[in-house]
């Protein structure tokens, strides 16, 4: 029998870290505080700054006044751990495997899941066996490919890939380190430019005149998918500054799909979710080009800020902000 959260009960507000969505995270940590439920449990925020060290600390705004806490202490004064640590090294599985080796209940997708959905290589491969339908890509991965390999992989796709095409690192988030690349002779600064940030690297076909269609995931005993909501965009680009400082991307509720169209959207959603081993809470992103739908990710740990997509999707269905805070935390295992 599961054991039920008394208001005694404290809620650790994990945020911060060093990777490249440091403020992202900050800001989503800031809506957390002020849509909290006070009367049901205690806040207790925990700050992870970019040199690996983790603090206590009384005022969000007041970063600077801490008390450092180490990771071999966590089991003794965490209990319900609230992660906030988008991209790189919070959002994968490192955080998340330090919590389950410790035996600490948390919030958001397990180390598997976590993992594979970071790794957009990893991610694309795995379910492309499912035949699950994703734009043409090719990986790059700086470390492991000779330089040979490398080389005749730029040839080929400067061959077989018409320009434009997206450059992204393989393990990112938010839109960092993505360069449009249009002119061949411009490839290979965009791959330098993602490598900066992961070791692999993702080039993808771009899709002229797509529609970009969002909807959120949970489970509770069954699967409840949102409607799915469509980014209206200035740019055929969904850069850093538009998700996260500039008023340039509004959003239409619902999209304007058929019938047909949401059914499929919904029925790749389920399946993907399950495929990957999702767990509780999950964004999923796709393309809807010449009628055709396409995957383009799972966020495992999406962002909470003012204008972020996940609580405004939630919201809309069925889930003020401050019930949805709740219900990640009544899920926590």
């Amino acid at each position: 029998m599961k054991k039920v959260l008394t208001a005694s009960r404290q809620v650790w507000l994990v945020f911060g870290w060093m990777w490249n969505e440091h403020e992202v995270s900050i800001n989503s940590a800031k809506n957390i505080v002020k849509n909290f439920d006070y009367k049901k449990y205690s806040l207790v925020l925990i700050y992870r700054d970019k040199d690996w060290n983790f603090y206590k600390v009384n005022d969000i705004s007041k970063l600077n006044k801490k008390t450092k806490i180490d990771i071999q202490d966590f089991k003794k004064i965490f209990d319900i751990v609230l992660l906030m640590t988008h991209g790189k090294y919070g959002e994968d599985w490192i955080l998340q495997s330090i919590l389950e080796f410790q035996k600490i209940k948390y919030c958001w997708c397990r180390v598997l899941s976590s993992s594979l959905c970071m790794d957009k290589s990893v991610f694309k491969d795995f379910l492309s066996w499912y035949k699950i339908p994703q734009v043409k890509y090719q990986t790059i991965d700086i470390s492991l490919d000779s330089k040979q390999s490398i080389n005749s992989k730029i040839t080929e796709i400067k061959k077989s890939f018409k320009l434009p095409v997206y450059v992204k690192p393989s393990n990112s988030g938010s839109s960092v380190g993505i360069t449009k690349v249009d002119s061949r002779n411009k490839l290979n600064k965009a791959i330098n430019e993602a490598s900066k940030h992961d070791r692999k690297i993702i080039v993808e076909k771009w899709l002229s005149n797509f529609r970009e269609i969002e909807i959120a995931i949970t489970w509770n005993k069954e699967l409840i998918i949102s409607n799915p909501w469509e980014l209206i965009k200035q740019n055929d680009f969904y850069s850093y500054d538009e998700k996260y400082e500039l008023d340039n991307v509004n959003m239409q509720i619902p999209a304007k799909l058929t019938t047909k169209q949401i059914n499929q959207v919904k029925i790749i959603a389920s399946k993907v979710y399950k495929l990957c081993d999702c767990a509780w809470f999950a964004r999923i992103d796709f393309f809807l080009h010449k009628n055709k739908i396409y995957l383009n990710e799972i966020n495992t740990l999406p962002g909470f800020t003012d204008i972020s997509m996940f609580p405004m999707l939630m919201r809309n269905t069925w889930l003020t902000y401050k019930q949805l805070i709740n219900k990640i935390i009544s899920l926590a295992f």
